[in-house]
Protein backbone atom coordinates (compact mmCIF):
# COMPACT_ATOMS: atom_id res chain seq x y z
CA UNK A 1 0.00 0.00 0.00
CA UNK A 2 1.42 3.38 -1.02
CA UNK A 3 1.76 6.35 1.31
CA UNK A 4 -1.29 8.22 0.07
CA UNK A 5 -3.41 5.07 0.07
CA UNK A 6 -2.33 4.32 3.65
CA UNK A 7 -3.15 7.89 4.70
CA UNK A 8 -6.63 7.57 3.16
CA UNK A 9 -7.14 4.21 4.85
CA UNK A 10 -6.15 5.65 8.26
CA UNK A 11 -8.46 8.62 7.80
CA UNK A 12 -11.40 6.33 6.91
CA UNK A 13 -10.75 3.91 9.80
CA UNK A 14 -10.64 6.79 12.25
CA UNK A 15 -13.79 8.32 10.80
CA UNK A 16 -15.77 5.11 11.36
CA UNK A 17 -15.08 5.25 15.10
CA UNK A 18 -14.45 1.52 15.43
CA UNK A 19 -10.67 1.66 15.77
CA UNK A 20 -9.07 -0.29 18.63
CA UNK A 21 -5.95 0.72 20.54
CA UNK A 22 -3.99 -2.19 19.06
CA UNK A 23 -5.07 -1.36 15.52
CA UNK A 24 -4.15 2.29 16.02
CA UNK A 25 -0.71 1.16 17.22
CA UNK A 26 -0.25 -1.03 14.11
CA UNK A 27 -1.32 1.75 11.74
CA UNK A 28 1.04 4.15 13.50
CA UNK A 29 3.93 1.69 12.96
CA UNK A 30 3.02 1.33 9.29
CA UNK A 31 2.96 5.09 8.81
CA UNK A 32 6.37 5.52 10.45
CA UNK A 33 7.81 2.75 8.27
CA UNK A 34 6.58 4.42 5.07
CA UNK A 35 9.11 6.61 3.35
CA UNK A 36 8.25 7.06 -0.31
CA UNK A 37 6.98 9.65 -0.01
CA UNK A 38 7.10 10.53 3.70
CA UNK A 39 3.60 10.65 5.22
CA UNK A 40 2.24 13.99 6.39
CA UNK A 41 1.36 14.77 10.00
CA UNK A 42 -2.39 14.55 9.28
CA UNK A 43 -2.90 10.76 9.49
CA UNK A 44 -1.03 10.79 12.81
CA UNK A 45 -3.40 13.48 14.04
CA UNK A 46 -6.36 11.33 12.97
CA UNK A 47 -4.97 8.44 15.03
CA UNK A 48 -4.35 10.62 18.09
CA UNK A 49 -7.89 12.04 17.85
CA UNK A 50 -9.40 8.57 17.56
CA UNK A 51 -7.44 7.35 20.57
CA UNK A 52 -8.48 10.34 22.69
CA UNK A 53 -12.14 9.75 21.82
CA UNK A 54 -12.06 6.09 22.90
CA UNK A 55 -13.59 4.87 26.15
CA UNK A 56 -11.31 4.24 29.15
CA UNK A 57 -8.95 7.08 28.21
CA UNK A 58 -7.51 7.07 31.73
CA UNK A 59 -6.23 3.54 31.05
CA UNK A 60 -4.74 3.91 27.58
CA UNK A 61 -3.62 7.55 27.53
CA UNK A 62 0.03 6.53 28.24
CA UNK A 63 -0.03 4.74 24.85
CA UNK A 64 -0.90 8.05 23.19
CA UNK A 65 2.09 9.78 24.72
CA UNK A 66 4.36 6.85 23.94
CA UNK A 67 3.38 7.15 20.27
CA UNK A 68 3.77 10.93 20.39
CA UNK A 69 7.29 10.60 21.82
CA UNK A 70 8.21 8.24 19.01
CA UNK A 71 6.85 10.74 16.51
CA UNK A 72 8.87 13.63 17.94
CA UNK A 73 12.05 11.53 17.68
CA UNK A 74 11.70 11.41 13.90
CA UNK A 75 13.25 14.37 12.15
CA UNK A 76 11.10 14.26 9.04
CA UNK A 77 7.53 14.38 10.47
CA UNK A 78 6.88 17.46 12.60
CA UNK A 79 3.88 17.77 14.96
CA UNK A 80 1.77 20.82 14.17
CA UNK A 81 -0.68 23.03 16.09
CA UNK A 82 -3.42 20.40 15.75
CA UNK A 83 -1.16 17.67 17.17
CA UNK A 84 -0.35 19.64 20.31
CA UNK A 85 -3.99 20.70 20.67
CA UNK A 86 -5.11 17.04 20.61
CA UNK A 87 -2.47 16.02 23.17
CA UNK A 88 -3.22 18.94 25.52
CA UNK A 89 -6.93 18.09 25.30
CA UNK A 90 -6.03 14.52 26.26
CA UNK A 91 -4.13 15.78 29.32
CA UNK A 92 -7.04 17.85 30.57
CA UNK A 93 -9.47 14.96 30.14
CA UNK A 94 -7.36 12.69 32.36
CA UNK A 95 -6.68 15.47 34.92
CA UNK A 96 -3.03 15.91 33.97
CA UNK A 97 -3.00 19.71 33.75
CA UNK A 98 0.67 19.79 34.72
CA UNK A 99 1.56 17.67 31.69
CA UNK A 100 -0.59 19.96 29.53
CA UNK A 101 1.58 22.92 30.59
CA UNK A 102 4.71 20.91 29.75
CA UNK A 103 3.36 20.24 26.26
CA UNK A 104 2.47 23.90 25.84
CA UNK A 105 6.01 24.86 26.80
CA UNK A 106 7.39 22.32 24.34
CA UNK A 107 5.20 23.71 21.55
CA UNK A 108 6.24 27.30 22.28
CA UNK A 109 9.88 26.19 22.15
CA UNK A 110 9.83 24.16 18.92
CA UNK A 111 6.57 25.18 17.25
CA UNK A 112 6.07 27.70 14.45
CA UNK A 113 4.71 30.29 16.91
CA UNK A 114 2.03 30.75 19.56
CA UNK A 115 -1.44 29.81 18.37
CA UNK A 116 -4.80 30.04 20.21
CA UNK A 117 -5.62 26.52 18.99
CA UNK A 118 -2.99 25.17 21.41
CA UNK A 119 -4.07 27.36 24.32
CA UNK A 120 -7.83 26.72 24.03
CA UNK A 121 -7.91 23.07 25.23
CA UNK A 122 -5.74 24.11 28.19
CA UNK A 123 -8.20 26.92 28.97
CA UNK A 124 -11.04 24.39 28.91
CA UNK A 125 -9.18 22.14 31.32
CA UNK A 126 -8.45 24.98 33.73
CA UNK A 127 -12.08 26.13 33.68
CA UNK A 128 -13.28 22.55 34.20
CA UNK A 129 -11.12 22.46 37.36
CA UNK A 130 -12.50 25.86 38.49
CA UNK A 131 -9.08 27.45 37.97
CA UNK A 132 -10.79 30.37 36.30
CA UNK A 133 -8.33 33.05 37.44
CA UNK A 134 -5.43 31.12 35.87
CA UNK A 135 -7.40 30.84 32.63
CA UNK A 136 -8.13 34.59 32.73
CA UNK A 137 -4.44 35.38 33.26
CA UNK A 138 -3.55 33.31 30.18
CA UNK A 139 -6.18 34.96 27.95
CA UNK A 140 -5.69 38.53 29.12
CA UNK A 141 -1.95 38.55 29.82
CA UNK A 142 0.18 35.59 28.77
CA UNK A 143 -1.22 35.04 25.27
CA UNK A 144 -0.92 38.70 24.19
CA UNK A 145 2.63 38.87 25.60
CA UNK A 146 3.56 35.87 23.45
CA UNK A 147 2.13 37.57 20.40
CA UNK A 148 -0.84 35.20 20.37
CA UNK A 149 -4.17 36.95 19.91
CA UNK A 150 -6.98 35.11 21.74
CA UNK A 151 -9.75 34.09 19.34
CA UNK A 152 -13.50 33.89 19.88
CA UNK A 153 -13.15 30.34 21.23
CA UNK A 154 -10.67 31.57 23.87
CA UNK A 155 -13.06 34.25 25.10
CA UNK A 156 -16.10 31.95 25.03
CA UNK A 157 -14.27 29.33 27.09
CA UNK A 158 -13.27 31.91 29.71
CA UNK A 159 -16.78 33.38 29.69
CA UNK A 160 -18.26 29.95 30.34
CA UNK A 161 -15.85 29.49 33.25
CA UNK A 162 -16.84 32.84 34.77
CA UNK A 163 -20.55 32.05 34.41
CA UNK A 164 -19.95 28.64 35.96
CA UNK A 165 -18.71 30.26 39.18
CA UNK A 166 -21.49 32.86 39.10
CA UNK A 167 -19.35 35.84 38.06
CA UNK A 168 -21.82 37.08 35.45
CA UNK A 169 -20.73 40.72 35.76
CA UNK A 170 -17.15 39.82 34.87
CA UNK A 171 -18.38 37.67 31.98
CA UNK A 172 -20.32 40.65 30.61
CA UNK A 173 -17.24 42.86 31.05
CA UNK A 174 -15.26 40.27 29.10
CA UNK A 175 -17.72 40.59 26.20
CA UNK A 176 -17.13 44.37 26.12
CA UNK A 177 -13.37 43.81 26.24
CA UNK A 178 -13.59 41.24 23.45
CA UNK A 179 -15.58 43.64 21.26
CA UNK A 180 -12.97 46.35 21.90
CA UNK A 181 -10.43 43.92 20.44
CA UNK A 182 -12.44 43.59 17.24
CA UNK A 183 -14.24 40.31 17.91
CA UNK A 184 -18.01 40.06 17.65
CA UNK A 185 -20.02 37.80 20.01
CA UNK A 186 -21.58 34.75 18.37
CA UNK A 187 -24.46 32.44 19.30
CA UNK A 188 -22.21 30.58 21.78
CA UNK A 189 -21.26 33.84 23.51
CA UNK A 190 -24.86 34.91 24.01
CA UNK A 191 -26.04 31.43 24.94
CA UNK A 192 -23.29 31.18 27.57
CA UNK A 193 -24.35 34.50 29.11
CA UNK A 194 -28.07 33.65 28.92
CA UNK A 195 -27.45 30.30 30.59
CA UNK A 196 -25.37 32.00 33.29
CA UNK A 197 -28.09 34.59 33.96
CA UNK A 198 -30.73 31.85 34.05
CA UNK A 199 -28.76 29.81 36.57
CA UNK A 200 -28.62 32.91 38.79
CA UNK A 201 -32.40 33.22 38.47
CA UNK A 202 -32.09 36.51 36.56
CA UNK A 203 -34.78 35.69 34.02
CA UNK A 204 -35.54 39.30 33.03
CA UNK A 205 -31.86 39.92 32.29
CA UNK A 206 -31.68 36.66 30.34
CA UNK A 207 -34.73 37.65 28.29
CA UNK A 208 -33.16 41.04 27.53
CA UNK A 209 -29.98 39.29 26.44
CA UNK A 210 -32.03 37.02 24.20
CA UNK A 211 -33.65 40.05 22.55
CA UNK A 212 -30.24 41.73 22.17
CA UNK A 213 -28.93 38.59 20.49
CA UNK A 214 -31.82 38.52 18.01
CA UNK A 215 -31.41 42.26 17.28
CA UNK A 216 -27.80 41.53 16.28
CA UNK A 217 -29.07 39.14 13.63
CA UNK A 218 -28.14 36.01 15.58
CA UNK A 219 -30.72 33.26 15.83
CA UNK A 220 -30.93 31.48 19.21
CA UNK A 221 -30.33 27.74 18.98
CA UNK A 222 -31.94 24.88 20.89
CA UNK A 223 -29.39 25.28 23.73
CA UNK A 224 -30.36 28.95 24.15
CA UNK A 225 -34.08 28.21 24.29
CA UNK A 226 -33.57 25.23 26.61
CA UNK A 227 -31.66 27.40 29.11
CA UNK A 228 -34.53 29.90 29.32
CA UNK A 229 -37.13 27.11 29.48
CA UNK A 230 -35.24 25.51 32.35
CA UNK A 231 -35.45 28.71 34.39
CA UNK A 232 -39.13 29.18 33.59
CA UNK A 233 -39.82 25.60 34.72
CA UNK A 234 -37.80 26.08 37.92
CA UNK A 235 -39.88 29.19 38.66
CA UNK A 236 -43.04 27.17 38.06
CA UNK A 237 -44.05 29.09 34.92
CA UNK A 238 -44.77 26.03 32.78
CA UNK A 239 -47.16 27.86 30.44
CA UNK A 240 -44.47 30.33 29.37
CA UNK A 241 -41.99 27.47 28.96
CA UNK A 242 -44.45 25.69 26.64
CA UNK A 243 -45.02 28.93 24.72
CA UNK A 244 -41.26 29.24 24.26
CA UNK A 245 -41.16 25.64 23.02
CA UNK A 246 -43.81 26.48 20.39
CA UNK A 247 -41.86 29.58 19.37
CA UNK A 248 -38.67 27.53 19.05
CA UNK A 249 -40.38 24.94 16.84
CA UNK A 250 -41.92 27.69 14.70
CA UNK A 251 -38.37 28.88 14.03
CA UNK A 252 -37.55 25.47 12.59
CA UNK A 253 -35.60 24.25 15.62
CA UNK A 254 -36.25 20.73 16.88
CA UNK A 255 -36.29 20.14 20.66
CA UNK A 256 -33.57 17.80 21.87
CA UNK A 257 -33.50 15.43 24.82
CA UNK A 258 -32.48 18.27 27.18
CA UNK A 259 -35.47 20.38 26.08
CA UNK A 260 -37.98 17.59 26.63
CA UNK A 261 -36.42 16.51 29.92
CA UNK A 262 -36.53 20.11 31.17
CA UNK A 263 -40.24 20.38 30.39
CA UNK A 264 -41.05 16.90 31.74
CA UNK A 265 -39.25 17.74 34.98
CA UNK A 266 -41.12 21.06 35.23
CA UNK A 267 -44.47 19.39 34.63
CA UNK A 268 -43.66 16.70 37.20
CA UNK A 269 -42.73 19.26 39.83
CA UNK A 270 -46.11 20.93 39.24
CA UNK A 271 -47.77 17.55 39.74
CA UNK A 272 -48.97 17.47 36.11
CA UNK A 273 -48.12 13.82 35.59
CA UNK A 274 -50.54 13.25 32.68
CA UNK A 275 -49.03 16.15 30.72
CA UNK A 276 -45.54 14.93 31.58
CA UNK A 277 -46.40 11.50 30.16
CA UNK A 278 -47.80 13.13 27.02
CA UNK A 279 -44.54 15.05 26.63
CA UNK A 280 -42.63 11.80 27.11
CA UNK A 281 -44.65 10.10 24.34
CA UNK A 282 -44.12 13.12 22.07
CA UNK A 283 -40.40 12.87 22.71
CA UNK A 284 -40.33 9.16 21.84
CA UNK A 285 -42.36 9.67 18.63
CA UNK A 286 -39.71 12.21 17.57
CA UNK A 287 -37.13 9.44 17.76
CA UNK A 288 -35.53 10.68 20.98
CA UNK A 289 -34.80 8.11 23.66
CA UNK A 290 -35.39 9.30 27.25
CA UNK A 291 -32.28 9.20 29.43
CA UNK A 292 -31.91 8.52 33.14
CA UNK A 293 -32.65 12.19 33.98
CA UNK A 294 -35.97 12.01 32.13
CA UNK A 295 -37.01 8.82 33.91
CA UNK A 296 -35.84 10.21 37.28
CA UNK A 297 -38.22 13.17 36.93
CA UNK A 298 -41.17 10.83 36.36
CA UNK A 299 -40.18 8.37 39.08
CA UNK A 300 -39.71 11.22 41.54
CA UNK A 301 -43.24 12.53 41.08
CA UNK A 302 -44.70 9.01 41.27
CA UNK A 303 -42.85 8.38 44.54
CA UNK A 304 -43.98 11.71 45.97
CA UNK A 305 -47.57 10.81 45.10
CA UNK A 306 -47.08 7.57 47.01
CA UNK A 307 -47.28 5.44 43.87
CA UNK A 308 -44.07 3.54 44.57
CA UNK A 309 -45.19 0.41 42.72
CA UNK A 310 -45.76 2.41 39.52
CA UNK A 311 -42.35 4.05 40.01
CA UNK A 312 -40.78 0.60 40.35
CA UNK A 313 -42.52 -0.51 37.15
CA UNK A 314 -41.08 2.52 35.39
CA UNK A 315 -37.66 1.65 36.77
CA UNK A 316 -37.95 -1.87 35.32
CA UNK A 317 -39.08 -0.41 31.98
CA UNK A 318 -36.13 2.01 31.99
CA UNK A 319 -33.65 -0.82 32.57
CA UNK A 320 -35.29 -2.88 29.81
CA UNK A 321 -34.53 0.01 27.47
CA UNK A 322 -30.85 -0.20 28.36
CA UNK A 323 -30.85 2.89 30.60
CA UNK A 324 -29.04 2.18 33.86
CA UNK A 325 -30.20 3.79 37.12
CA UNK A 326 -27.79 6.19 38.77
CA UNK A 327 -27.29 7.34 42.35
CA UNK A 328 -30.09 9.92 41.95
CA UNK A 329 -32.51 7.18 40.83
CA UNK A 330 -31.84 5.07 43.91
CA UNK A 331 -32.00 8.09 46.20
CA UNK A 332 -35.49 8.92 44.90
CA UNK A 333 -36.73 5.50 46.00
CA UNK A 334 -34.73 5.37 49.24
CA UNK A 335 -35.98 8.81 50.33
CA UNK A 336 -39.62 7.93 49.69
CA UNK A 337 -39.36 4.49 51.32
CA UNK A 338 -37.80 6.12 54.37
CA UNK A 339 -40.55 8.73 54.55
CA UNK A 340 -43.08 5.90 54.53
CA UNK A 341 -41.15 4.18 57.34
CA UNK A 342 -40.26 1.17 55.18
CA UNK A 343 -36.75 0.69 56.57
CA UNK A 344 -36.28 -2.88 55.32
CA UNK A 345 -37.21 -1.97 51.75
CA UNK A 346 -35.01 1.13 51.92
CA UNK A 347 -32.06 -0.97 53.07
CA UNK A 348 -32.73 -3.48 50.28
CA UNK A 349 -32.58 -0.62 47.78
CA UNK A 350 -29.27 0.55 49.30
CA UNK A 351 -27.84 -2.96 48.95
CA UNK A 352 -29.07 -3.16 45.35
CA UNK A 353 -27.39 0.16 44.63
CA UNK A 354 -24.09 -1.01 46.13
CA UNK A 355 -24.26 -4.28 44.15
CA UNK A 356 -24.42 -2.14 40.98
CA UNK A 357 -21.15 -0.45 41.94
CA UNK A 358 -22.77 2.76 43.17
CA UNK A 359 -21.70 4.13 46.54
CA UNK A 360 -24.29 5.83 48.79
CA UNK A 361 -23.80 9.59 48.97
CA UNK A 362 -24.78 12.17 51.57
CA UNK A 363 -28.36 12.26 50.23
CA UNK A 364 -28.70 8.51 50.76
CA UNK A 365 -27.38 8.65 54.31
CA UNK A 366 -29.51 11.69 55.14
CA UNK A 367 -32.70 9.86 54.13
CA UNK A 368 -31.82 6.88 56.34
CA UNK A 369 -30.78 9.07 59.29
CA UNK A 370 -33.94 11.14 59.04
CA UNK A 371 -36.07 8.00 59.27
CA UNK A 372 -34.09 6.68 62.26
CA UNK A 373 -34.44 10.00 64.07
CA UNK A 374 -38.17 10.16 63.40
CA UNK A 375 -38.47 6.65 64.86
CA UNK A 376 -36.55 7.85 67.93
CA UNK A 377 -33.55 5.62 67.17
CA UNK A 378 -31.04 8.43 67.63
CA UNK A 379 -28.16 6.13 68.60
CA UNK A 380 -28.48 4.21 65.34
CA UNK A 381 -28.57 7.53 63.47
CA UNK A 382 -25.31 8.58 65.17
CA UNK A 383 -23.76 5.22 64.33
CA UNK A 384 -24.78 5.76 60.70
CA UNK A 385 -23.13 9.18 60.80
CA UNK A 386 -19.85 7.62 61.96
CA UNK A 387 -20.14 4.94 59.25
CA UNK A 388 -20.80 7.60 56.61
CA UNK A 389 -17.72 9.60 57.59
CA UNK A 390 -15.61 6.40 57.66
CA UNK A 391 -16.64 5.92 54.00
CA UNK A 392 -15.32 9.36 53.10
CA UNK A 393 -18.76 10.99 52.78
CA UNK A 394 -18.85 14.35 54.51
CA UNK A 395 -22.01 15.44 56.35
CA UNK A 396 -23.75 18.57 55.06
CA UNK A 397 -26.09 21.10 56.65
CA UNK A 398 -29.04 18.72 56.12
CA UNK A 399 -27.24 15.92 57.99
CA UNK A 400 -26.57 18.10 61.02
CA UNK A 401 -30.08 19.55 61.02
CA UNK A 402 -31.59 16.04 61.03
CA UNK A 403 -29.43 14.97 63.97
CA UNK A 404 -29.83 18.20 65.95
CA UNK A 405 -33.61 18.01 65.56
CA UNK A 406 -33.59 14.32 66.54
CA UNK A 407 -31.46 14.98 69.63
CA UNK A 408 -33.69 17.89 70.68
CA UNK A 409 -36.84 15.80 70.35
CA UNK A 410 -35.22 13.11 72.56
CA UNK A 411 -34.36 15.76 75.14
CA UNK A 412 -30.61 15.26 74.62
CA UNK A 413 -29.98 18.99 74.68
CA UNK A 414 -26.29 18.91 75.56
CA UNK A 415 -25.59 16.51 72.69
CA UNK A 416 -27.61 18.74 70.35
CA UNK A 417 -25.43 21.72 71.27
CA UNK A 418 -22.28 19.61 70.82
CA UNK A 419 -23.54 18.65 67.35
CA UNK A 420 -24.08 22.33 66.59
CA UNK A 421 -20.47 23.16 67.58
CA UNK A 422 -19.23 20.25 65.47
CA UNK A 423 -21.21 21.59 62.52
CA UNK A 424 -19.76 25.10 62.91
CA UNK A 425 -16.22 23.71 63.25
CA UNK A 426 -16.75 22.02 59.87
CA UNK A 427 -17.39 25.45 58.33
CA UNK A 428 -21.15 25.00 57.99
CA UNK A 429 -23.37 27.92 58.94
CA UNK A 430 -26.58 27.15 60.88
CA UNK A 431 -29.73 28.00 58.90
CA UNK A 432 -33.36 28.66 59.80
CA UNK A 433 -34.02 24.92 60.25
CA UNK A 434 -31.11 24.61 62.68
CA UNK A 435 -32.34 27.54 64.74
CA UNK A 436 -35.91 26.23 64.68
CA UNK A 437 -34.72 22.94 66.23
CA UNK A 438 -32.56 24.76 68.77
CA UNK A 439 -35.45 27.01 69.78
CA UNK A 440 -37.08 23.86 71.13
CA UNK A 441 -33.97 23.34 73.24
CA UNK A 442 -34.23 26.81 74.80
CA UNK A 443 -37.96 26.47 75.44
CA UNK A 444 -37.50 23.00 76.99
CA UNK A 445 -34.80 24.31 79.35
CA UNK A 446 -36.98 27.24 80.42
CA UNK A 447 -39.78 24.86 81.27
Amino acid sequence: MGTRQLESFVRERCRLGTLTVNEAHCLFDQLLATSSPTPSIYPFNHLFTALVRMNNLTIHYPTIFSLFNRLTQTKHILPNVCTYSILINCCTRVDRIGLAFVLLGQFLKVGPGADPGVFNPLLKGLCKDDRIHEAAAIVLDKMPKLGCIPDLFSYNILMNGLCKIGQIDKAEELVDYMVSKGLQPDVVTYTTLIDGLCKKGLLDNATQMLQCMISKGLEPDVVTYSAVMDTLCKQGDIEKAEELLDRMVSKGLQPNIVTYTTLIDGLCKKGLLDKANQMLQCMITKGLEPDVVTYNALMDVLCKKGEIEKAEELLDFMVSKGVQPGIVTYNIFIDRLCKKGLLDKANQMVQCMISKGLEPDVVTFNALMDMLCKKGEIEKAEELLDFMVSKGVQPDIVTYNILIDGLCKKGLLDKAEQMLQCMISEGLEPDVITYSALRCTVQTRRN
